[in-house]
């Protein structure tokens, strides 16, 4: 498998999950389009910033180890976590449309 289909896969499973999320548990999307914003700044944020701090963290290991756990116990988190916070912006913005 080469790199870009699985990152394709990835961030389709990332997506799948989101929505999983969103669907299974809807009472903990934000009501309000200022904490929805602050949610999508905090992916950001966790993204961004989170992510590399988190992997220079990680002790000396095989390159694989490090590979695994940066991309399914750090990446995969924050991307679902950007995906679902992208879900509750469009859900809030088609509900504004609605009124």
């Amino acid at each position: 498998m080469s790199g870009s289909t699985f990152l394709i896969a990835l961030t389709l499973g990332a997506g799948a999950i989101a929505l999983w999320i969103n669907a299974r548990f809807p009472n903990i999307a934000p009501s309000e389009l200022k904490s929805a914003v602050l949610h999508v700044g905090a992916a950001l944020l966790v993204g961004q910033a989170a992510v590399p701090l988190l992997s220079s963290l990680l002790p000396e290991m095989s390159m694989v180890a490090r590979a695994l756990i940066m991309i399914f116990l750090i990446g995969l988190p924050a991307l679902v976590y950007s995906l679902l916070s992208s879900i509750w912006i469009i859900r809030l913005a088609q509900a504004a449309f609605r009124r």
